[in-house]
Parts: structure tokens; sequence; C-alpha cells
């Protein structure tokens, strides 16, 4: 049984606008304010989500278009204008918004969560700007212009008197709060480079908002223009000045392993999200049975159960959350967690939102999360992982993986099969004691007296079910 080190980075994404609002705080106070959450305790990177300047018009849409309305309603009943601030990925210039504090909040936030060892990581939304943006009025030329072939309701007329498209992607109509950078013009690049490198100098790392829509082929699809554009370009310019920045990739449609070759330090994992919501036990099997296959030292994956674009888990999934998690605590990646997660938060808090209605706390869920993360952070020194052998249940599939740290030894078994299966794992050695823990459902047992010179466990699994064991 081939040992590989682990490598796993734990992403804690914050709402930043609807966090320092709720707790009248600015930003660079948020890990202060956190300092006893055990998901931040963990945590190795901190994305603060939506601190660049609002966008005025973002908001009066988002305030009067009645299509976002009852989303609002759902997360607050005695809703406010004043509660629906403008979408955060409509930005209107990459400086702090007036809401997190001054102009310094941004360096002093790195600086504390630097000194904490975490790394900050902020939102660059690469395909647009609001229609407001102060870099239409700076060059009007850097936005796309609508022509003839150009849908009414994917356009708009500018102040300036000119008519730009919003942006969009090819499977929608537009954002009707953005404007589309024009990437047949090559002056862009060298904006975004400039923009980069301004963000680079206040922050570890930049997760890019839809990344795989600055593709060739989906920009000129999308718009019937040349595009004169490189990701490998800017990524590397950056990098070449702050070698230790990343880049994170939110994607879809099978386009990751693209953005990664162009650079990327990391891409989204939909597929294993879209496999756990289904429910698809031989999927996620599939996924995650091979380890060792990438040696990189950062994890190239990102996988999660929910962050600010999806329902939340609790809703998703349920009572099976708890295994999903647990399969993800032992895959080589980074691994994305959103703030009220760990609460068993149920409703879907809409970006352009700064207040919402309080939801009751689940204590078990809370409870659970708080011993896997006591767990992970136990995890010390050079951690190694490896598959375990199932050679006695060679007609099913089975799953098991050991991670060794300096401080435990763990064992996690899940079973994808339709049936319940139980039996015993063997390990590589002896480790027996007379009381076993399991985590997820935080049971102890007692172990057979005649396990003790074996090197084995026994564990009995339900369909889709996961057990995790501290040795």
């Amino acid at each position: 049984m081939m040992k590989y080190q682990f490598h796993q980075i734990l992403l804690y994404e914050i709402g930043s606008r609807l966090f320092c609002n709720k707790n009248k705080c600015s930003l660079s106070e948020i890990p202060n304010l956190l300092q006893d959450d055990p998901v931040f305790q963990r945590a190795d990177e901190i994305w603060l989500m939506g601190v660049w300047k609002n966008s005025q018009s973002s908001q009066k849409i988002a305030r009067t278009l009645p299509l976002l309305r009852p989303e609002f309603q759902l997360a607050k009943k005695n809703l406010n204008e004043i509660d629906i601030y403008g979408s955060p990925y409509s930005i209107n210039d990459y400086v702090l918004d007036d809401l997190l504090g001054q102009k310094d909040e941004l360096f002093n936030t790195k600086q504390k969560l630097n000194a904490l060892n975490k790394k900050l990581i902020l939102d660059f939304v690469p395909n647009h700007m609001s229609i407001d943006s102060i870099w239409v009025n700076k060059d009007p030329n850097l936005f796309l212009e609508a022509n003839e072939s150009t849908e009414s309701q994917n356009q708009f007329i500018h102040s300036n008197g000119r008519s730009y498209c919003f942006g969009r992607d090819p499977y929608f109509n537009g954002w009707t709060d953005t404007i589309q950078w024009d990437f047949s013009n090559p002056k862009v690049e060298k904006i975004h480079i400039e923009i980069l490198s301004e963000i680079a100098q206040r922050a570890d790392g930049v997760r890019c908002d839809m990344a795989m829509l600055l593709l060739p082929d989906v920009f000129e699809r999308t718009h019937g223009k040349d595009f004169k554009y490189s990701w490998s370009r800017v990524i590397k310019t950056i990098k070449s000045n702050f070698p230790n920045f990343k880049f994170y990739a939110e994607v879809y449609w099978n386009r990751e392993a693209e953005l990664l070759d162009l650079g990327f330090d990391a891409t989204y994992d939909k597929s294993l999200y879209d496999s756990m919501v289904e429910n698809r036990f031989e999927s996620i099997y599939n996924e995650l049975k091979n380890i060792g296959r990438n040696q990189r030292n950062t994890p190239q994956k990102i996988r999660f159960l929910e962050n600010h674009d999806e329902k939340r888990s609790q809703l998703v999934f349920a009572e099976r959350s708890k295994t999903y998690f647990s399969l993800l605590c032992f895959s080589e990646s980074i691994l994305l967690f959103h703030f009220g997660q760990s609460f068993g938060f149920s409703k879907k808090i809409p970006v352009q939102m700064v207040s919402v209605d309080d939801e009751t706390i689940d204590q078990e869920l809370f409870e659970f999360y708080k011993r896997i993360f006591l767990i992970l952070k136990n995890r010390t020194g050079t951690i190694f992982i490896q598959q375990l052998d199932f050679t006695e249940f060679n007609s099913l599939n089975l799953l098991a993986f050991q991670i060794t740290s300096n401080s435990q030894k763990e064992i996690l078994i899940f079973n994808p099969n339709s049936i319940e299966v139980s039996g015993f794992l063997f390990l590589d050695e002896v480790v027996y004691t007379k009381e076993i823990y399991e985590v997820i459902e935080d049971n102890r047992y007692n172990q057979d007296p005649e396990l003790q010179n074996k090197a084995q466990v026994y564990f009995k699994l339900a369909p889709g079910k996961s057990q995790w064991f501290i040795l």
C-alpha cells in the first residue's frame, strides 16, 4: 500500500459586506471577531468575498427589479431598501467599498491574516465591470459596443451616448448591471495586468469569477469578435513580480484542464459537487479512488459542499452532508468552506444583500463540524495518505483511506454500493485499542479482543455512508 504525502488547503469564504454590516465592524476587524471560530482557526486562506467598490447602478437595479424580489424576501421577511446593497460582481472600481472601512483596511487585513499564517484571497471579475464603472469614463473603447447583431435585451445605452453589451455568458441573456470588457481590444489585457498588480500588493491571491468566459472560443462564439487576450500572459506577468500570488478559477463546462494549462493554480471541481447533489455514489467513488496522481505541493481542485452561488448544503444534502464533507476531508484539494455552513443554515443569501434574518443553529451539525475541524487542526507535521486494501470484497466497490500525521492515525471507509456492506478492513500494521472512536456519528465502540494481534478494523456501512475512525 503506497503512501503519498497529503496536501490540502482550507479556503474559508466569508461574505464581507454581510459580515461587516451585521457586526458593525471594518474589514480588518474580521480576524479578531472570528478568533474563536473553529473553521477560521484551521483555515489556511480566507476569501473575503465582495470587498470592491459598490455600483450605485447595480444597487438601483437590485432594488427595483421585480425578478429578484422573491429571493430577497426569502432571506428577509421584513425587507427594506437598505438591506439591498447591489451585486459584488458588478464592480465600480477595484478600491475598497466604503461599507468596509477606510483606504488602508485591505493592507491591515492582509497583515493581520499573514501574522496568523493565513493568506488573503479576493475577487477578480475578469469578464465585466458595472455599467457605471469609472473605467468606462477613463477609456470608453475598453468595452464592447453593441452592433446590429446584438439582441436588444443584451445591450444598453451608456450616459456617454454609446450602445454597449451587457456582460454575459453564451447560455443566458446579459447581467443588466454589467458592461462587457472588449477582449478584441489588446489594451484590455494591459489594464487587467495593472488592476491585478494593484490587488497583488494587498492580497495573496484572487478567485477569478467565471474564468472560462475568457477563453477564445467562448468569447468569439458569444460576441462574434476576434479574441486578443491571454490568461497565460496575464498570469505569468503577475507571477513574475509576485511569484506566490494565487490564481483560482471558477469554471464550468469541463474547461478546467485548459485553465490549468494557462497557469491557474486551481479550478472549481463542479463535477464532483454535481455527483454528490445527485447521490451518484459510483461517480463519487470514481472521482476519489485514485490518490497520488498529482504529487504537487499545491492541490489543483477546489472542492465544496456549498458556496455563495450554490444552495446551502444543509438544504441540498441534509444528513448526507456529514458523509460527503468527510470524504472531502480525505481528498487532496483546496477545501472550500462557506461561512454559515457549520451552523446548518438553510437559506441561500443573495449576494446583493447586506442584512438578512437570523437562522436557528443546527446544534448537532455544529458539533459535527466542531469536532471535524479539531481533527483537521491536529493533522500536524508531514501528513501521509494511502489507499487501503479491500481484496476480500473484490466483487464490490469500496473506498478506504488512511491518513497518518504526527499526532493521529485516521481511517475513512465509504460504501458506494446499493447494499449494506460489513466486514474487516486490513491495515498496514496492528493498531489495536480497546475502544475505537468514530468521528461522523461521534460514537465509541468496544473492539473485539481477538483483534489485538491483527491489523484489522471492523466496519458496517449502509449504502452511500462513511465511517471515520481515529486509531
